[in-house]
């Protein structure tokens, strides 16, 4: 799903107005080896083990 997509259906009601499935509830979690993960309930979704900072 397009993060677009959520915030024109947001900007005009509710995504569920237009099918569009919520957002998960999701928290990110730093390992003991230091990476970083993402998970929305027990399913991680996103894992980096060694992320980078990169600059824009």
């Amino acid at each position: 799903m397009r993060a677009r997509e959520w915030a024109i259906a947001a900007a005009y009601g509710t995504p569920a107005d237009y099918d569009i499935p919520e957002l998960p509830d999701w928290h990110v979690d730093r390992p003991d080896y230091g990476g970083i993960t993402f998970t929305a309930g027990d399913d991680s979704f996103i894992t980096a083990e060694r992320p980078m900072k990169v600059r824009r």
